[in-house]
C-alpha cells in the first residue's frame, strides 16, 4: 500500500505575516507623521500667541489701555507674524532640501565611480554598529548585490537621511502660517469687546486658559507629564507677558516718551 506524502506547506501563513508587517509598520508611519503634524501645529499656536500677548500688553501698560492702538497692533503683529513664519518655514524647508539633494547627488557620484571605497565605508559603518570585521565584509557584499538597497543604506547609514526626500514643503509654510494667526487670536479678541482694566485681564486670563491647553496636549504627544508640560508653558507665557508689561512701562520713560493714557 502506497503511503501518502504530507502535503507540501503552504505558503499563505508566511506570506500573510510579511504583509501584516509591512502593514503595521505602515500604520506605525502614519501615526508617527500625524503626531509630528499635531506637535507643528502646536508649536506654531504657542509661537502666535506668546508673540502677540508679549506686544499687545507692552502696548496696553505703554498706553495704559489706549484700545484702538492696542488692536491695531495686535492686529499688525498677527498678520505680519502669519507671514514671516509662514514664508520662513517655506524657504527654510526649500533650502534644506537642497541641501540634502545635492548631498545625495554626491553619494550617488561617489557609489558610481568610487566603489571600493564606498564598500569600506559601509564595512566601517557596520562596525560601528556592533558588526564584527569579517561578517561587515560579507554583510557589505550582500548589500552591494542589489543595488537600490545599497544606495538607500548609504544616503541612510552614512548621511543620515532619508534616500526620498518630500515634496517641495508648500504645505509647512501654510500651516505654520496659518497656526501663528490662530494662536495670535486669543489675546487680541478681548480688546474687541471689552475695554480698559476688563480687557487686559480678560486677554491674559483667556491666553491662560489657552496656553495650558496646548501645554497639556504637548505633554500627551511627547508622552510626558501633561501637568509639567501644561506647568510649563503657562510658565513661559507669563513670562512673555511680564516682559512685555515692563518693556511697556520701562521703554516709554527710557527713551523720553510722553505718551498719554489712553492714547491712540
Amino acid at each position: 500500500m502506497e503511503q501518502s506524502r504530507p502535503a507540501p506547506s503552504s505558503p499563505e501563513p508566511e506570506a500573510h505575516a510579511t504583509a501584516g508587517v509591512a502593514v503595521a509598520r505602515g500604520d506605525e508611519r502614519e501615526r508617527l507623521a500625524r503626531r509630528a503634524g499635531i506637535r507643528e501645529v502646536v508649536f506654531g499656536v504657542q509661537d502666535g500667541l506668546l508673540t502677540t500677548l508679549g506686544l499687545i500688553t507692552g502696548i496696553a501698560s505703554a498706553t495704559a489701555g489706549g484700545r484702538p492702538t492696542i488692536l491695531l497692533a495686535g492686529v499688525v503683529v498677527a498678520l505680519t507674524g502669519m507671514v514671516s513664519m509662514g514664508t520662513g518655514a517655506y524657504l527654510g524647508g526649500v533650502s534644506e532640501r537642497d541641501l540634502k539633494a545635492a548631498a545625495i547627488r554626491k553619494e550617488r557620484h561617489e557609489l558610481s565611480t568610487q566603489p571600493e571605497e564606498e564598500h569600506g565605508e559601509m564595512v566601517a559603518i557596520l562596525q560601528r554598529s556592533g558588526v564584527p570585521h569579517v561578517q561587515a565584509q560579507e554583510l557589505a557584499r550582500a548589500l552591494a548585490a542589489y543595488p537600490r538597497l545599497w544606495e538607500e543604506t548609504h544616503i541612510e547609514k552614512e548621511l543620515g537621511i532619508p534616500s526620498q526626500l518630500p515634496d517641495a514643503p508648500i504645505g509647512d509654510g501654510i500651516r505654520m502660517g496659518a497656526t501663528f494667526l490662530l494662536g495670535a487670536i486669543p489675546p487680541i479678541v478681548p480688546y474687541a469687546v471689552l475695554t480698559g482694566a476688563a480687557a487686559f485681564a480678560t486677554s491674559l486670563a483667556v491666553s491662560a486658559v489657552v496656553l495650558a491647553v496646548l501645554g497639556l496636549v504637548k505633554g500627551r504627544i511627547t508622552s510626558s507629564s501633561p501637568l509639567r508640560s501644561g506647568a510649563q508653558v503657562l510658565a513661559v507665557g507669563a513670562a512673555a507677558a511680564l516682559t512685555g508689561y515692563v518693556l511697556g512701562v520701562l521703554l516709554p520713560r527710557v527713551l523720553g516718551l510722553h505718551i498719554p493714557p489712553g492714547a491712540v
